[in-house]
C-alpha cells in the first residue's frame, strides 16, 4: 500500500515491539516504515552483479564499457577483459528501496521517530558476468572485406569496402582494447595511413619473398637484417610500413647488430640501429601454407619434398611447425596432407568440436590441442575443454578422442 494511507504511527510500532517482548533500547530510536509505491518501476534501471575483477576496475576509477549491435550478445568490457551479459532468474524477489538507510547510516541517538522508505521496483531477475573470449571471428570477417593488396589496387572494384581505425574496431567488436591489439597481432594486421588491414596473401608474398631474396644477396640471413637499409632498399616497391610490419611478422629483433659490432669496413654500427633476424618457423611454416593452400589433399610425401625446395637455403623443415594450419591422414595410402588453419574455425565450443569431429571421427591429444587451445581459459585448460566436450578411448594403445553425441 501507498505511505499515504495507514501509514504506522510511533503508538502502533510500540505495540508491536511489546508484542514482541522488546524494549526501546533493543533498537534503534528511528524506525523505517516500508510501503510499496503505487507505480513501480521495472523497466528503467537493470541489477547486475559485479566480478571481482569488474568491482575492482570501477572502484579504481577507470571505466566499463558494454559493446555489441542490437544483434549481437552483449558483452561488458574492461581495458583488459571481456565478459559475456546473462540473464538469470532469482526466487526470491528483490525489492529496490533507495531511501532506505542500512549501517551506519541509521542514527543511534535521539528521540524515537519514523522515517518512510517506499519500494520503487519488484525485481526477480539480473545479469551476471562470465569471462569470455573475445569474438575474433567477427574482427576478421571486417578486416577481410577489403584486404590490401597494395597501392595500384586501392582504387580498382575489389578494393571499395570498408576501412577501419582502431575506435572503429572498439564500436563494433565484442572484445576489449587489449584482446583487440593481441587479435589484431595474431591475424597479423597492418596498420596503413592510419587504419587497419589484413594483407592479401599474395601481395603478402611478394613483399616477404623479395625480403628473402635481399636477404640471400647480402648475407644477411646469417647477419641479420638492417631494418633501414632494407626499408630503403624496398621501399620503391612498397610502402615502408608494410615492410616493416612483414619483417616484424616473420622475423625477431636481435640484441646486437649482427655477429659482431663492426660493419664489413670496420666502421663502428649506429647505436639505436635495428637489426632482425628471420624465424625458421614461421618463415617454413609461411610457405607450407603457400604449398598448401589452394592445393586441396596433397600426397604427403611429394609436399615434404617441394616445402624443403621452397624454403630459404639453409632452413630446415618439421612437421611441427604444421601445427594450426594443416592435418594428416596416415591411415590412407598414400598417405596425405591438406590445409586445415585454425582461425578458420567456428569461435562457439560447441560448434567447434562439432566441427573437428564431423572432420575426423578420433583425434589424439597432440592432434586436437593446436585446434583448441585458443579456447582455453585462466579457469578451463585444453584437458578440461575434452572433457566436457570429448570422450576418451583408446586405440592401438593411444588415447583418442571422439564426439560425445552424434555430430550434426
Amino acid at each position: 500500500m501507498d505511505s499515504d494511507q495507514n501509514e504506522r504511527s510511533l503508538e502502533d510500532i510500540n505495540t508491536v515491539l511489546e508484542y514482541a517482548k522488546l524494549e526501546l533500547s533493543d533498537v534503534k530510536p528511528t524506525v523505517q516504515c516500508i510501503y510499496f509505491s503505487q507505480q513501480l518501476d521495472n523497466q528503467s534501471f537493470k541489477l547486475l552483479e559485479l566480478d571481482d575483477t569488474v568491482l575492482e576496475t570501477l572502484t579504481n576509477g577507470e571505466k566499463v564499457v558494454i559493446r555489441g549491435n542490437t544483434d549481437d550478445m552483449a558483452v561488458l568490457c574492461t581495458q583488459t577483459t571481456t565478459f559475456e551479459i546473462k540473464e538469470a532468474e532469482i526466487s526470491n524477489s528483490m525489492l529496490i528501496t533507495p531511501q532506505l538507510d542500512i549501517g551506519e547510516d541509521v542514527d543511534d541517538s535521539g528521540p524515537q521517530n519514523t522515517k518512510v522508505s517506499k519500494v520503487i521496483s519488484v525485481m526477480n531477475n539480473y545479469y551476471e558476468l562470465r569471462p569470455c573470449k573475445p569474438k575474433v571471428a567477427k574482427l576478421k570477417k571486417l578486416l577481410e572485406e577489403n584486404m590490401y593488396s597494395g597501392k595500384e589496387c586501392e582504387e580498382d572494384e575489389q578494393h571499395q569496402g570498408l576501412k577501419y581505425c582502431f575506435e572503429d574496431l572498439l564500436n563494433i567488436v565484442q572484445g576489449s582494447e587489449v584482446e583487440i591489439k593481441e587479435s589484431l597481432k595474431k591475424l597479423k594486421a597492418c596498420q596503413i595511413e592510419g587504419l587497419w588491414r589484413v594483407l592479401d596473401f599474395d601481395f603478402l608474398s611478394q613483399v616477404l619473398n623479395h625480403i628473402i631474396q635481399l636477404c640471400e644477396e647480402n648475407d644477411w640471413l646469417s647477419t641479420g637484417i638492417p631494418l633501414d637499409e632494407c626499408l630503403e632498399t624496398l621501399g620503391q616497391l612498397f610502402p615502408r610500413e608494410v615492410i616493416a610490419h612483414v619483417i616484424d611478422c616473420y622475423a625477431n629483433e636481435m640484441k646486437s647488430g649482427g655477429q659482431g659490432d663492426h660493419d664489413p669496413d670496420d666502421q663502428p654500427m649506429q647505436i639505436d640501429a635495428k637489426f632482425f633476424s628471420l624465424s625458421e618457423d614461421k618463415i617454413c611454416q609461411f610457405f607450407a601454407e603457400l604449398v598448401l593452400k589452394n592445393s586441396g589433399k596433397f600426397n604427403l610425401k611429394e609436399f615434404l619434398k617441394v616445402w624443403e625446395q621452397t624454403v630459404p637455403q639453409g632452413m630446415r623443415t618439421s612437421l611441427s611447425q604444421l601445427e594450426g594450419i594443416a592435418l594428416i591422414d596416415r591411415n590412407c595410402m598414400p598417405e596425405v596432407i591438406w590445409y586445415f588453419p585454425v582461425e578458420d574455425l567456428p569461435e562457439d565450443v560447441g560448434e567447434r568440436f562439432n566441427t573437428l569431429f564431423k572432420t575426423r571421427e578420433k583425434w589424439s591429444l597432440a592432434e586436437i590441442s593446436p585446434y583448441i587451445r585458443d579456447l582455453t581459459t585462466l579457469k578451463v585448460d585444453v584437458g578440461g575443454l575434452l572433457t566436457k566436450y570429448a570422450r576418451a578411448s583408446m586405440m592401438n594403445g593411444i588415447k583418442v578422442f571422439s564426439s560425445r553425441k552424434p555430430v550434426t
